[in-house]
Order: structure tokens, then C-alpha cells, then sequence
């Protein structure tokens, strides 16, 4: 039935191959991937390059800029005014 209503309708569900606690869980999950696969359009995809770039801009210290299981992960820390 999941695999017919997932040609349906755009709402990811997993239940219940996750094993989490409760169906509030399940629910909760639908939400948050059904939103993240819903917005890929509005995502500005930066280069690791431009990352850094922008954080130099800001005025950022200690930049660290990487790929990730994620794409680009940056961290830096503001500076002491």
C-alpha cells in the first residue's frame, strides 16, 4: 500500500521501518523530510570556495570550511569587538 500511495502524493513516510518510539515520532519525521524534499528548489547551492569568501566579508576568524555528509560545512567565530 506504501509504495502506491508514495506514486500519490508527495509525503515521505517510513513508517514503521525505523523503529522509532512512537507514532508522534513517525509523524514528526514525515514532516520534517517531507518539507526538506519539498524545498530542494529553494536552495542556493554555494561552492566551498564562496563560503569562504563571504565568512572573509563578514569579517569571520578561525574559517574552517570542509566537505560533509551534507555538502559544505563552515564554522568560524565572530570576531571580539
Amino acid at each position: 500500500m506504501q509504495l502506491v500511495l508514495s506514486r500519490l502524493t508527495p509525503i515521505v513516510n517510513y513508517y514503521p521501518h525505523f523503529g522509532l518510539r512512537d507514532r508522534q515520532m513517525y509523524y514528526e519525521w514525515m514532516l520534517l523530510d517531507t518539507h526538506d524534499a519539498m524545498t530542494d528548489v529553494y536552495k542556493h547551492r554555494r561552492t566551498a570556495a564562496q563560503i569562504r569568501r563571504f565568512l572573509t566579508e563578514l569579517g569571520a576568524e578561525e574559517i574552517e570550511v570542509t566537505h560533509g555528509g551534507n555538502g559544505v560545512e563552515a564554522s568560524c567565530r565572530k570576531p571580539v569587538c
